[in-house]
């Protein structure tokens, strides 16, 4: 399956909580990444989810690191082709969120079959339908 991996999805795998501890959803996000990575999946991310993760990412790693993670990850994921008119088109997917919008419409232009997720309720318009990663592996394993 082609799984649209939200920029969450790749926080709870690649960001440590300011406590130091591991986020919350790491396990089951880290599973559907392995899945990508081992083939199962194809996993899909959306171009302006790099620089957030990037961004959160350099925070807690010196930058050859946070180099070295990006690299890592565009070996695992496709970046879907969009781009002006997916932007201006960005109403019509059903999400009142800008950003949302544009995973949406990275998802419909990646052909994936679902958007994995933290906020399944910010997808409830998208014409791809979005699991958290918990739901996915329930019903997909």
């Amino acid at each position: 399956m082609r799984l649209l991996l939200d920029a969450n999805i790749l926080l709870d795998c690649l960001i440590l909580e300011s406590s130091g501890m591991p986020r919350v959803g790491k396990p089951a996000s880290g599973k559907i990444l392995d899945l990508c990575d081992h083939g199962h999946h194809q996993g899909l991310v959306a171009w302006h989810t790099l620089p957030i993760i990037s961004y959160y990412h350099r925070r807690q790693n010196p930058v050859e690191r946070t180099a070295a993670m990006i690299d890592a990850l565009l070996r695992v994921v496709e970046i879907p082709t969009v781009g002006h008119a997916e932007a201006v088109a960005w109403r019509t997917h059903g999400n009142a969120d800008f950003e949302d919008a544009l995973q949406a419409a990275c998802a419909v232009a990646g052909h994936a079959d679902f958007i994995i997720t933290r906020n399944g309720a910010d997808f409830t318009g998208s014409f791809v339908p979005a699991m958290t990663p918990e739901e996915f592996l329930v019903a997909h394993s």
